[in-house]
């Protein structure tokens, strides 16, 4: 019958004093092994002592010692000897192989461990698990236990959590002030799915609003002037749990009205009224006003009869010098030029306890633009208002300019009286009036003196056929032989 326990493999050794032992008979008792001088050189090549051999290799130093020495018979046995030889032969870098067989040739080849002779040891035999019905049965119930038991944790969590509530817009502001007016505002925010939001302005009775799926919520607050309170809550209705209370203040300004504004009307004149003699008187009406100034700004000469007065928006040209415009040498820039005098000076009169003025002005002919300007006591001007009004000629209104190199010498008689003019350099101008008639008489050089009558230029001199032109109330100009 075998053995339930199987018996150890035991091993014999060779005695001491057989071939070969290690009693300090072999090879190497005598303390000149080839193989411990092999493991001294390398030691000494590695630069290390006994003792840290032994730190470092867990090798006693007495049998350090020992494997140098060749003192083969001080070692713990034929194993132990061996496996410090391998172990030693390492650590310094050689083969290990190679120690330990040159060690066996010099203490001789051991006699073979012999494994003793053991009984046939019973075999352990593993079954595998085997699944059974009933096991099934188990595994289902348990999956019903872990489902129940989650649906009912579930459930419980839910009763017992509190729902949460964030306010998106307006964000990051103790109180949100809006511009004047405004009467409504859209709050946003989130608040945990299936919670219902309430929403109370002013402390009144609260709104509720629906969050949705996704946890999103939008309400829109109306608003009144002054500060407006929000204060936001979500609830669970199943349980009664609500979130804490968010606090939003919306804040629109109560508006101020602006104080009155001085203000002026035009009474007379119409706009593109006609002024035959330039006196022009200019009334109107007022509300907080003390002061009005009245302005002119020259516009142009006079339209021809029967032509349309250009609208008083125009842009007027100011009128600085009684000179009209020139273009290149010889060809003056056409007939609308500057006012034949400077404009007036600018008229301020006071304004009557009922808000009623009067301003008066003496305008050259042409077309001029009137402008007023109230100013109240605190010195704030009113807005400007303009209207146009046309001075026509009367008579014969003719303007000369010099335009040559050298300039001209050009001689004038108004309405048949005495010669008057004379040398003039290049760039003088002159404004001349007649009642019924005008000649110029330019010796030497026409083509350098420029006539514009009533607005209309007529070109240089030399243009109608020689040095002198005649002009009256009845006619044209034309060329005349005398003067």
């Amino acid at each position: 019958m075998t053995s339930s326990n199987p018996s150890r493999r035991t091993t014999t050794r060779r005695p001491a004093g057989s071939h070969g032992g290690h009693g300090g008979s072999g090879v190497g008792g005598n303390g000149n092994s080839p193989v411990g001088e092999q493991l001294r050189v390398a030691r000494d090549v590695k630069g290390v002592d006994l003792h840290r051999v032994e730190r470092d290799t867990k090798i006693r130093i007495k049998y350090l010692e020992a494997l140098e020495s060749g003192d083969f018979g001080d070692l713990p046995g034929e194993v132990y000897a061996r496996g410090f030889l391998r172990n030693y032969a390492t650590y310094l870098g050689l083969d290990a192989d190679d120690i330990v067989a040159e060690w066996r040739q010099e203490a001789g080849e051991p006699e073979p461990f012999l494994p003793r002779l053991v009984g046939p040891q019973p075999m352990t035999i593993r079954r595998g698990v085997v699944f059974q019905r009933s096991h099934a049965i188990i595994l289902v119930v348990v999956l019903i236990v872990l489902a129940v038991g989650s649906y009912f944790g579930y459930q419980v969590t839910r009763f017992l959590q509190y729902p949460s509530l964030a306010v998106a817009d307006p964000s990051g502001h103790a109180t949100l002030e809006l511009p004047p007016g405004t009467t409504s505002y859209v709050l946003k925010g989130s608040a945990t799915a299936g919670t219902t939001v309430l929403v109370s302005w002013d402390g009144q009775d609260p709104t509720t609003v629906t969050v949705d799926e996704s946890g999103h919520w939008t309400y829109t607050a109306l608003l009144h002037f002054g500060s407006n309170q929000f204060d936001i809550t979500a609830k669970n209705l199943d349980t009664s749990h609500a979130s804490s209370t968010s606090r939003v203040i919306i804040d629109v300004p109560v508006v101020t009205p602006s104080p009155p504004a001085p203000e002026i009307a035009f009474v007379t004149p119409a706009d593109g009224s006609s002024i035959k003699d330039g006196a022009v008187n200019v009334s109107g009406t007022s509300s907080l006003v003390t002061s009005i100034t009245l302005t002119s700004t020259y516009l142009g000469p006079p339209p021809a009869p029967g032509a349309t007065i250009p609208p008083s928006t125009v842009t007027p040209t100011p009128s600085v010098s009684a000179s009209p415009s020139a273009g290149p040498t010889g060809s003056p820039s056409g007939s609308a030029g500057p006012s034949p005098t400077p404009a007036p000076t600018p008229a301020t009169v006071k304004a009557a306890a009922d808000g009623t003025f009067v301003a008066s002005l003496q305008l050259n002919p042409g077309r001029w633009q009137l402008t007023i300007v109230g100013v109240d006591s605190s010195g704030h001007p009113t807005a400007a208002l303009s209207r146009t009004v046309v001075v026509p000629y009367k008579g014969l209104n003719i303007v000369i300019l010099v335009d040559g190199n050298g300039g001209a010498c050009p001689n004038y008689f108004v309405d048949g009286g005495a010669q008057k003019g004379g040398c003039s350099p290049t760039g003088f101008t002159t404004t001349v009036t007649a009642n019924k008639s005008f000649c110029i008489n330019v010796p030497g050089r026409p083509d350098f003196v420029f006539l514009t009558v009533n607005g209309t230029a007529l070109g240089a001199v030399s243009k109608f056929g020689g040095q002198r032109v005649y002009i009256d109330t009845t006619s044209g100009a034309r060329k005349v032989s005398s003067c």
